[in-house]
């Protein structure tokens, strides 16, 4: 999908995603929601036909997603124009969702700017979003401040402003114009905010059975998947496994075999006596640690709670390497 915020002027009625009431449904935006802490839910309760949808939201307890939400909140307030910075599917059609839910006044919803088939922009609607800039030529992007008018825009790139390529193919002087710039961070850099991503997809998709939350294996699973997709790919494999299972729970089983270990290391069964010692519990929980910190031994001492010699020592007490 590369022109995510551009429809081509001989397109028809813009698409069920650009109304409001599609928005993804539970995240950050506005308070008291800021923090995007999902309470527990099960899937398909809430599709029931006539019942509204929460507003959109930016997800997120990280300081990475806090910090996206704060300047949410003060571009709400603003009504000049915004630039997003992301990779795809990092979320930036949502935060122009959110600014729309919450600022766009009348609007009625958040449109697309419209080019024709030579790649000319025709138009840009009262409160409107393009993206990616960067397939718009240089010549095209100077027109967008004539375009907008009193209007309210808000823009999309996948590229660097300062980088080479940002350089290149984004007119510094829409760069400037853009007075509000949010950059938001890949997924794998605010990897704590999956678990919550994961429970705002299980609520939103509609199943056939009541899904409740995730098991522990298959969110460490998730969490060692570098995400080169973001929140996109991960939503995208939320539904595949809610397709794929039959339980209460996404399994590790249910998980798109991509993503699973080829070849999961097993360790000798513990008797029931063994699993119910602290030297178990205390085992597990610095593997979890690590892998939930990809290895990182220092981030994991802080989660553990203990210093970085303590867990040293106690990874080769165990026979554990990171």
């Amino acid at each position: 999908m590369p022109n995510e915020g551009l429809t081509n002027a001989s397109s028809s009625s813009p698409s069920s995603s650009q109304s409001p009431s599609a928005s993804p449904a539970v995240s950050a935006g506005a308070a008291p929601a800021a923090t995007g802490v999902a309470a527990p839910v099960v899937a398909g309760e809430h599709h029931d036909l006539g019942q509204r949808r929460p507003p959109p939201a930016y997800i997120g307890r990280s300081a990475a997603a806090r910090r996206v939400q704060g300047q949410i909140q003060r571009a709400v307030r603003s009504n000049q124009p915004v630039l997003l910075v992301g990779d795809p599917g990092t979320g930036k059609r949502t935060i122009a969702e959110i600014l729309h839910y919450f600022g766009g006044r009348d609007t009625r919803q958040l449109e697309d700017a419209v080019i024709d088939e030579h790649g000319r922009l025709v138009r840009i609607g009262e409160f409107a979003y393009l993206s990616p800039l960067e397939e718009l030529s240089l010549e095209q992007q100077l027109r967008i401040p004539e375009l907008t008018g009193l209007g309210r825009l808000i823009i999309g790139t996948r590229l660097d402003p300062e980088g080479a390529q940002g350089r290149l193919r984004l007119h510094p002087r829409i760069v400037r114009w853009c007075t509000i710039r949010i950059d938001l961070p890949s997924l794998a850099t605010r990897i704590e905010d999956l678990e919550s991503l994961v429970l705002k997809q299980v609520y939103e998709t509609p199943t056939r059975r009541p899904v409740g939350g995730i098991s522990d294996a298959a969110l460490d699973c998730l969490r060692a998947h570098r995400w080169p997709g973001n929140v996109s790919e991960l939503e995208e494999v939320v539904e595949e496994a809610l397709a794929a299972g039959n339980s209460e729970q996404i399994e590790l089983r249910d998980l798109p075999g991509r993503l699973r270990p080829r070849t999961p290391i097993r360790d000798s069964q513990p008797s029931p006596e063994e699993q119910l010692s602290l030297e178990h519990a205390e085992r597990e929980a610095i593997k979890r640690a690590l892998a939930y910190h990809r290895g990182n031994k220092r981030a994991a001492a802080r989660t553990l709670r203990i210093g970085k010699t303590t867990l040293y020592r106690k990874l080769k007490n165990y026979g554990l390497s990171a």
